[in-house]
């Protein structure tokens, strides 16, 4: 049934009728709410807007949705209509869900977003579009459809450098059936990273809705600025604010208000009535950091272990992210383990027995891939789990091996060590003296002298005048300053201005997120950025910098996790040169004090100390009382650099090279490298996302080092362009540029602005009727093509992502007036010429004259797609059962020899083979955009 113009006689308004305007689609599907003689009175609840319209001439067109098309409900539930019945002039559709369950909808009910597309209805009556619409809408569908299927979905999207080990973990994680992992690199190694990508890719596959992120509430705000800045993820910030003020507003459960939320854990165990409300709420993916902090044994655990259990019990998929696997203690490790997969992780003993037999396997893959010999047991014990070997390579073994390993399905781990690319350190100590008085009474806080000494510290203390030297030094090159407190950031940074005229960006706490980038992005810049960045300690949480190469510390934390994140700023994958630290120290003091801990101690300065966190776990109080002057240093120093070297060697010995082979298969993620570089060279999404500008008046113009700046025009079709701001945005597709630049969005096929740009233009019918008049030597003037567009769509649940098997641009057909289909001659892009958009006269006398020829050929066409369905749904599921297939046998030869592979895991996958083959089954093609093509 098609919609009705309202200049229909016969048709009258009648409050609860659906409508839309056919001069601004953008309103969504209006509702009559009165209407009398002269006048009808519109809602549009998508925007929230009212019209009232004279009721003669109204540019109004009544929507009504025919069988085969897809609705949906104010609740959000999906369905194809197979009825549709009018009721006194009210219409109640009768439709199928993705299960086969028969809904019956009345209009009214219908979600205010829906769009009605009828390409043959539009186009017979005149209402045409530019053929840049239609251009964009063919490459729309085709690209939604090619990206659907690529290995590096959902990785794409991140503001991140392609590092190997982060995208096999993120691809290998992401892909499962509610994963459930613990991933546990070494600081500096990208744990943060690998979990937003994780986070990224299912959201995207949409197979997570409602996430769930539980950090210490020190991260907080680190975690929000990546979740937004390196993902484009906005998550709700949850403090006991947020919550009071969701339950005040009569919304019930606080937690319910939003789909992604961000909240300290401390903040849930130290209310009841917080911890029900987050219990309540219902996740699909919980992500927990710093999960070394849990504390569990087999006869007690803490408040915050019992919640984050209770969460993983009722939570499908859970991500556990911790440094420090096993340092902390096997039993913390088993109690990480145990909140992942409790059936399989019941009994402490049981644990450390297989933990040890796993180390002899361990011990000889690593024999094997240095090329050793095995000795008799060992090549007994190879044989014994693998059968007979002779005849295979070492990797093709340990291959084999690591799908028998014990926890490396569920545990990552990967080791400085082991992953290649981080720079020397060199650090440089500079014993300064300290002014008479001046650090002479420790106070509380001995290590932070300028804390008691008013404030102009910064003419007494002698690091500043050091700091200003060595700048001089130094030029032209950067530098980054890190210090503990954001007072001490202001101070340094207005006597450095006011005294020596050092013009340095700051960066702390204390100033707005967008102020922060535009700080990093001053300092990124080569040419006309400035030399110095300070710091407060946030400068440490997350960022960037390894284009410099100096860093100051001109204080230094006690916690050593803190130092190696300071370090981490410049000492990363990809750091192109030595990182140079500088450390200035007052002498006989504190600070002293503190950097011999860490460089004689330690020895932090120089190499990553993967015991620094213990051993600071066992000497924190003598340490403490060293900096007060209550104990000897050298007694401290000593046992420290002995501890140190004792834990080291203890961790060294213990590595478990299975389960760092099984966390980084580098023929994976060479594979996942090479598509992304890929897809980052590919123009076509900067053609078309140029010609959607165009298309739409958005204002474009260059920007430095190659980047655009977007502005909204004064002629644009629609009042905002989604995802622009106001006042405009950088935008770069060149992915290194965006890593040095954060101040400029880095657009791909997965950012906010393109996507829902593809979803405007995909939900309206713009661009789904145009006339096109053009010369082609094949035919003779007066001839006369149809091109039509053809979506093949299968209502599912997005979980199951049948996108992966059809094709979103199912079926092209360029037909002539007498049957023939010349559409793999000539392709879209090849047909071009003068659109007839703008001579409606000349437009409307063709269409008038060709009517029944087109009538004819849509006909044609509809049988076409009738036969073709056939055949796209066949190929879809066999599409489907091969991959599904070859999962399945994998998991369940895996199941026999790895406990670690879980049943609901291979159960899943055989429901969903069932149920894809079913909806599937269902697939259909509907017609969603036509081009007439004149020959003149």
């Amino acid at each position: 049934m098609p919609e009705t113009p309202t200049s229909d006689p016969q048709h009258q308004f009648k409050p609860g009728q659906r409508w839309l305007s056919e001069t601004q689609a953008e309103l969504g599907l209006g509702i009559v709410e009165a209407s009398d003689v002269r006048t009808v009175r519109m809602q549009f609840p998508a925007t929230g807007e009212q019209r009232l319209y004279a009721r003669r001439g109204a540019p109004l067109w009544r929507a009504v949705f025919g069988v085969g098309d897809m609705v949906r409900d104010i609740d959000g539930i999906e369905m194809t209509v197979v009825a549709v019945d009018d009721r006194a002039g009210l219409v109640v559709y009768t439709g199928e869900d993705a299960d086969g369950a028969r809904l019956q909808v009345p209009e009214q009910l219908l979600a205010a977003d829906l769009h009605l597309n009828r390409p043959q209805q539009k186009l017979l009556a005149g209402r045409l579009d530019r053929d840049a619409w239609f251009r964009l809408r063919e490459r729309t569908w085709r690209h939604r459809g090619d990206w659907a299927v690529q290995p590096v979905r959902g990785l794409v999207g991140a503001r991140i450098a392609p590092i190997p080990h982060q995208l096999y973990i993120a691809a290998e994680v992401a892909d499962r059936f509610a994963p459930r992992v613990l991933l546990a690199d070494e600081v500096g190694l990208g744990k943060t990273i690998e979990a937003g990508l994780i986070l990224h890719r299912m959201l995207q596959d949409g197979r997570a809705r409602r996430v769930l992120i539980l950090v210490p509430e020190t991260l907080l705000h680190q975690w929000l600025v990546e979740l937004r800045r390196r993902f484009n993820l906005p998550f709700a910030l949850f403090d006991h604010e947020r919550i009071a003020d969701g339950a005040a507003g009569g919304r019930g459960n606080a937690f319910e208000t939003e789909q992604c939320v961000l909240c300290a854990l401390d903040l849930l165990t130290e209310s009841p009535s917080h911890a029900a409300a987050v219990l309540g709420a219902g996740w699909d993916l919980l992500i927990v950091d710093e999960a070394h902090h849990l504390e569990w044994s087999p006869e007690d655990s803490g408040l915050d272990y019992d919640l984050v259990e209770a969460l993983a019990d009722q939570t499908p998929a859970v991500l556990l992210l911790t440094a420090t696997p096993e340092q902390l203690g096997r039993m913390g490790h088993f109690g990480r383990l145990r909140l992942l997969d409790p059936e399989r992780f019941s009994d402490y003993d049981g644990f450390l027995e297989q933990e040890a037999h796993y180390a002899e396997i361990a011990d000889i893959a690593a024999r094997l891939l240095a090329g050793e010999a095995l000795g008799d047991a060992q090549q007994a014990q190879l044989n014994a789990l693998l059968g007979d070997t002779a005849g295979l390579g070492a990797e093709l073994i340990v291959e084999r091996l690591l799908d028998r390993h014990g926890t490396s399905r569920i545990l990552f781990r990967n080791t400085r060590a082991a992953v290649p690319g981080f720079p020397e350190r060199r650090p440089h100590a500079y014993a300064l003296a300290a002014p008479a008085g001046y650090a002479d009474t420790p106070g509380p806080e001995p290590i932070h002298p300028e804390l008691a000494a008013g404030a102009d510290w910064p003419a007494q203390d002698p690091r500043v005048a050091w700091l200003v030297e060595l700048l001089r030094e130094l030029h032209p090159a950067k530098v980054l300053l890190i210090a503990a407190r954001a007072d001490t950031v202001l101070a340094l940074r207005s006597h450095l201005h006011e005294r020596h005229g050092v013009h340095a960006a700051m960066f702390h706490e204390g100033m707005e997120i967008i102020e922060r980038d535009r700080a990093a992005a001053y300092f990124a810049d080569p040419d006309e950025g400035t030399r110095l960045l300070i710091c407060s300690e946030i400068g440490s949480e997350g960022r960037n910098f390894q284009f410099a190469h100096h860093l100051v510390l001109f204080d230094l934390p006690l916690d050593p996790e803190l130092l190696e994140q300071r370090i981490g700023r410049l000492d990363r994958i990809g750091q192109t040169k030595p990182v140079e630290i500088h450390v200035p120290y007052l002498a006989g003091t504190a600070m002293e004090t503190l950097y011999r801990w860490y460089a004689d101690g330690l020895d932090a300065f120089a190499h990553h100390c993967p015991a620094a966190p213990a051993v600071y776990e066992r000497l924190r109080e003598r340490l403490n009382a060293a900096l007060l002057g209550e104990a000897d240093v050298e007694p401290l120093i000593t046992d420290a650099a002995a501890l140190r070297e004792q834990l080291n060697a203890e961790l060294a010995a213990g590595r478990d090279r299975l389960l760092e082979l099984s966390s980084h298969r580098p023929a994976v993620s060479a594979e996942l490298v090479q598509a992304l570089a890929a897809a980052d060279r590919d123009p076509a999404l900067f053609e078309y996302l140029s010609a959607f500008w165009d298309a739409f008046g958005v204002d474009q113009e260059p920007g430095p080092g190659g980047s655009f700046v977007l502005h909204p025009g004064r002629h644009m079709l629609q009042e905002h362009f989604p995802g622009l701001p106001e006042d405009g945005l950088t935008v770069t597709f060149d992915r290194s540029h965006a890593l040095a630049h954060e101040d400029r969005a880095l657009l791909t096929w997965e950012h906010p602005l393109t996507l829902a740009a593809m979803d405007q233009l995909a939900g309206s019918d713009l661009g789904s009727a145009t006339v096109l008049l053009t010369r082609n030597a094949k035919f003779s003037a007066g001839a006369l093509l149809l091109e039509m567009l053809y979506v093949a769509e299968c209502p599912a649940p997005p979980v199951l992502r049948v996108q992966r098997f059809l094709p979103r641009l199912g079926l092209r057909l360029l037909l002539d007036e007498r049957g023939r289909d010349w559409a793999a001659d000539i392709a879209s892009e090849a047909l071009s010429g003068k659109c007839l958009t703008g001579n409606r006269k000349l437009a409307s006398a063709l269409i008038t004259a060709k009517s029944a020829a087109i009538e004819r050929m849509v006909a044609d066409g509809e049988q076409r797609a009738e036969a073709a369905i056939a055949e796209l749904r066949s190929a879809a599921v066999a599409r489907m059962e091969q991959m599904l297939d070859t999962e399945i046998e994998r998991l369940t030869a895996l199941s026999r020899v790895n406990p670690a592979v879980r049943e609901d895991e291979i159960a899943h996958l055989l429901q969903h083979r069932e149920r894809l083959g079913q909806l599937l089954g269902r697939a259909h093609l509907r017609l969603d955009a036509l081009r007439l093509v004149a020959h003149g």
